[in-house]
């Protein structure tokens, strides 16, 4: 079976848009952790702030960061891998 030049396009713009929307759903998981970290875990308005409490916002601010910056790091690489590998199956 023979594909056209059009079906190629298809697959293989298909194939790269499919790619992206699966990378921008696994970026938001941590993107909104990480938000929703800074809105509920923030720095209380009135009185004073305990050490270990201080330490307990910093600590869940870092992880939440680092998940981030893990998953943008590794999401970017898999997904060039990826959109090689379709435009190298395609031609």
């Amino acid at each position: 079976m023979t594909l056209t030049s059009r079906s190629k396009t298809i697959l293989r713009w298909g194939g790269i848009a499919l790619v992206f929307i699966i990378y921008s759903i696994a970026l938001m998981l941590p993107v909104f952790d990480f938000g929703l970290t800074i809105k509920y875990n923030g720095v209380p308005s009135t009185g004073t702030m305990e050490v270990h409490l201080c330490e307990a916002i910093v600590n869940d601010l870092s992880r939440s960061f680092d998940n981030l910056f893990i998953t943008a790091f590794a999401g970017t690489a898999i997904c060039v891998v990826l959109v090689l590998l379709i435009f190298k199956k395609v031609r």
